[in-house]
């Protein structure tokens, strides 16, 4: 039970940090980004439960993403249909594809899979660009009504933030209960080898389809969001470089945590907004550099911390902790 309350301390304290931020950091570009943050935590946190839990490497989050955000748009704007039923599609066809996908390419694995994932984030992409009837090509799509409930309009700024982090907040409570749970252990074990697992009667195709599908609906719901956010999306916004940059958010923090996914999210937004700031001063800093500096801390991060930030920083404490309990020990005696 100990270990339960320190485990649920950890996220009402980051819930206590989420509500206060937008108190401290007031300018609306900085609300922005961390909006932005936000968004993107409820994609990475299912693809950490992806690779780090069920052990598949997908290069194609952004697919399910653009899906999840073009299917909103185009229901709203073509259909003008609400964006709350919207949203109700904007999960289901993710969690359609991914069921789809996780039974075509249920005998693949590691690197083949993550070719798989690559073709069908290219093959999305190249809809999203040619099916210029319904997405209007790569010029994108325009119009797109902001979210409102109860008369209340969500408007890009801390209305917009709160709306995305409760999102974001649930999806993390949602991978907590995952990862302590029977399915949790389950997934450490397929992680871990999965022929051992299917050894010990574990159904591994089950647990693999399951997390895969529950990744694409999350990823459906940030693309939700992120086009009700911007009233507008173009297919640039969902392509290779933007999985790309999902993976390293993963890598960055730690693949085998929840708080490793959303550590590192929020460190890429972070170096995103140095790098912008680098800009305003410095004109031989172009928004290429931020590539720079991503590669350059993750070969870091993959040399020095393969296990990812949070991860390496937990056990760093705990260690901590632990030398200290023992010089205080031995001091006592």
């Amino acid at each position: 039970m100990k270990k339960l309350d320190k485990r649920w301390y950890g996220y009402l304290g980051f819930l206590v940090l989420v509500l206060v931020l937008p108190l401290i950091l007031t300018q609306s570009y900085h609300i922005s980004i961390l909006t932005f943050a936000g968004i993107y935590t409820i994609l990475t946190v299912g693809l950490g439960l992806l690779m780090g839990y069920a052990g598949q490497i997908s290069l194609g989050q952004a697919a399910f993403f653009g899906i999840g955000a073009y299917t909103s748009a185009v229901l709203t704007t073509q259909y003008d249909l609400s964006p709350w039923i919207a949203l109700i599609f904007s999960l289901l066809i993710p969690a359609v594809l991914a069921y789809i996908m996780g039974h075509t390419m249920s005998r693949l694995s590691g690197y083949y899979l993550a070719m798989a994932t690559l073709a069908f984030g290219i093959i999305v992409h190249a809809v999203l660009v040619e099916w210029k009837s319904v997405t209007k090509g790569a010029s994108g799509l325009y119009g797109i009504p902001k979210l409102e409930l109860f008369g209340f309009a969500f408007k890009p700024g801390i209305s917009y933030y709160y709306l995305t982090w409760f999102f974001a907040l649930l999806v993390i409570l949602i991978a907590l209960n995952i990862i302590h749970s029977r399915v949790g252990r389950a997934l450490r074990s397929i992680h871990g080898s999965e022929i051992a697992s299917n050894a010990m009667g574990v159904d591994t195709g089950k647990y693999k389809m399951q997390v895969f599908i529950l990744s694409a609906v999350f990823a459906g719901l940030a693309g939700f969001l992120f086009t009700h956010m911007n009233y507008s999306i173009n297919p640039g916004s969902f392509g290779l470089d933007a999985s790309i940059l999902f993976v390293t958010m993963v890598v960055l923090g730690g693949m085998t945590s929840v708080w490793g996914a959303v550590l590192g999210t929020i460190l890429v937004q972070l170096i995103k907004l140095f790098v912008q700031t680098l800009g305003e001063h410095f004109t031989f800093i172009t928004s290429e550099f931020e590539y720079v500096i991503f590669g350059a801390i993750l070969m870091g991060v993959v040399i020095f911390m393969p296990r990812g930030l949070f991860p390496t920083l937990v056990s760093a404490w705990q260690k901590r902790k632990s030398d200290q309990s023992t010089v205080q020990e031995n001091q006592a005696a």
